[in-house]
């Protein structure tokens, strides 16, 4: 016999059928909705790969744009080492050069002959 008291068994056929429709609507819905999220969250991480994938490339530009600095750094170091070094041989010949022409005037025209 049937307990009235029970809701299972006062309520309709339609609200039965409902009750039992409902879980699995509200399972596919989920399921949907998990389906997407997982899609999307496929989707970031794919673009955070390559993202990540760009700034590794950009970081390996950056040691390779630092290590050519250093390089051209330490070219300008000797460029401007050897500089100074042409600068003051030319100022030593440019007082010899003086010596050399004060000398000779000293001793003046037809010394040579002496």
């Amino acid at each position: 016999m049937a307990d009235s008291t029970d809701w299972r068994q006062t309520r309709s056929a339609e609200e039965a059928a409902a009750d039992t429709e409902e879980p699995a609507e509200a399972a596919r819905v989920r399921a949907q909705d998990d389906a997407e999220a997982k899609a999307r969250l496929d989707e970031a991480a794919a673009r955070l790969g390559e993202a990540n994938r760009a700034l590794d490339a950009g970081e390996a530009r950056l040691r390779l744009t630092a290590a050519e600095l250093r390089r051209r750094e330490e070219e300008l170091e000797q460029t401007s080492n050897l500089a100074r070094q042409v600068a003051e041989s030319a100022k030593e010949l440019r007082q010899q050069t003086r010596q050399i022409v004060d000398e000779a005037r000293r001793a003046g025209p037809g010394s040579e002959n002496r």
